[in-house]
């Protein structure tokens, strides 16, 4: 079974030092099939697999175009993101620009031969300026309320780069997390599962090309996932299975950013892992400060067995869980 799912709109409350609010609700998706809806006062679904253990990449898509899926333009706000961008760079000098994936949007409409559903993305172009003038700005609430009175979507005026992330999974069932550096933007100091962003660059290395193909655009979905369990954990990509597709989460606190996750099985035990992060040589070592382990029922069953762990988890993190959950 495969959920898509959308927000909700609910009144936003302080959680006052309890959980945060969450809901789950009975929905239609797009294509009329009946779904659940889960989502926290910080996080939503754009789309939910609902399935243990993933989707393979051959049920997937891309639909990749620059010029169709870019980031539209909204006048009064665009002299902003330059100013909001030196700001920030002169707060956190290790900020550079780069080009990043825009999802403009996610969908499970298709089938193929067999009768399974088969999720599209559609991609264009961005970059981090863009992302922390837009997403991440003061003028984000504005520019997501001009989207839907102008468009017909909250996030046409937002970057919306393509996050990625995996729950990665030891070989005795213990489920990897990184405590992240204060410097980090998004999430210091709480516990996240690895993760990153799908690069442009990385494309137009194996491609020797800035025309990119669908195909091509498809495979840095998922091979940058293992890139960055590689970089951050220090866990060869031998040890690593291949990714499924868990579903793509939006959070509140940027601005609806998506994160496209995954499920991910390694072959060593959590030891094994541990002794390897701590052995160092991993390329981004200083973005966190040290592995956390959790057992796999645990962590499915944290926001009700210890909140305040839940709580310090990132929100795509929580998402995370929850879309492995759904398909228990």
């Amino acid at each position: 079974m495969c959920t898509s799912v959308v927000m909700k709109p609910g009144r936003r409350r302080s959680s006052g030092g309890k959980l945060p609010v969450c809901r789950m609700t009975s929905s239609s998706t797009p294509n009329g099939t009946k779904g659940t809806t889960y989502y926290e006062d910080d996080f939503f679904m754009f789309l939910s697999c609902g399935a243990r253990d993933g989707l393979p990449k051959s049920r997937v898509r891309v639909d990749f175009s620059s010029e169709k899926y870019g980031r539209k333009v909204e006048p009064s706000t665009e002299p902003n993101i330059a100013r909001f961008w030196e700001d920030h760079k002169r707060n956190n000098p290790r900020l550079f620009n780069g080009s990043k994936f825009r999802m403009q949007s996610v969908d499970m409409l298709e089938r193929d031969g067999e009768g399974n559903n088969l999720v599209t993305f559609r991609i264009g172009l961005t970059d981090y300026r863009d992302f922390m003038g837009t997403n991440m700005s003061r003028d984000a609430a504005y520019l997501m309320q001009r989207g839907r009175q102008s468009c017909g979507d909250p996030h046409a005026y937002l970057s919306q780069p393509v996050g990625v992330g995996s729950m990665v999974i030891t070989s005795d069932d213990q489920v990897v997390m990184m405590r992240r550096s204060s410097w980090v933007s998004e999430g210091p100091g709480q516990l996240d599962r690895p993760g990153g962003h799908a690069e442009p660059k990385e494309v137009t290395k194996r491609c020797g090309s800035d025309e990119f193909t669908n195909d091509a655009v498809l495979d840095e979905l998922f091979e940058s996932v293992i890139s960055e369990i590689r970089d951050e954990i220090n866990i060869p990509e031998s040890f690593l299975s291949e990714p499924r597709l868990l579903g793509v989460n939006g959070n509140h606190k940027s601005g609806g950013r998506p994160s496209v996750e995954f499920i991910v099985r390694c072959s060593l035990t959590a030891e094994e892992v541990q002794a390897r992060y701590q052995a160092g040589g991993q390329a981004e070592a200083d973005e966190s400060t040290g592995l956390v382990m959790f057992k796999l029922q645990d962590m499915l069953r944290m926001d009700f067995l210890n909140p305040a762990v839940w709580r310090d988890l990132t929100p795509v993190a929580r998402a995370n869980v929850v879309m492995i959950r759904q398909g228990f």
